[in-house]
């Protein structure tokens, strides 16, 4: 019997004797699913004092609110949760400035709106 012949007989035999011992398995098959990731869009609506955009994804806050006029009022977001109520915004102060802000809420989001103090 030729070389070759005899090899792929013995790797045969052997494979079948070692799958019948549930010793080789064919790999299983995984679902190739993408990072399911939930991100929702704040939007809180415009006001007077200023507005603020930004993100909730898997609970990770991220966003910026801003002033748009000198009127002694410093604007933030408030944004709302299912559960445990809401996240406030630090807030930005002085005409044309602009504060970044990053949190973590646990809650799934349910809308934001504009809020502000006297500063």
């Amino acid at each position: 019997m030729n070389k070759s012949i005899r090899f792929r007989t013995f790797t045969t035999a052997a494979v079948i004797a070692l799958s019948a011992l549930g010793l080789v398995s064919a790999p299983a098959a995984q679902a190739a699913t993408p990072g399911t990731s939930t991100c929702r869009v704040i939007e809180a609506p415009r006001t007077a004092e200023g507005y603020g955009d930004g993100r909730v994804c898997d609970g990770n806050i991220t966003g910026t609110v801003h002033d748009t006029r000198a009127d002694g009022r410093c604007p933030y977001v408030r944004i709302f949760f299912t559960v445990d109520g809401w996240w406030d915004s630090p807030w930005a102060g002085g005409n044309g400035k602009a504060v970044n802000f990053s949190g973590y809420h646990a809650g799934e989001y349910t809308g934001a709106e504009m809020r502000y103090i006297s500063c």
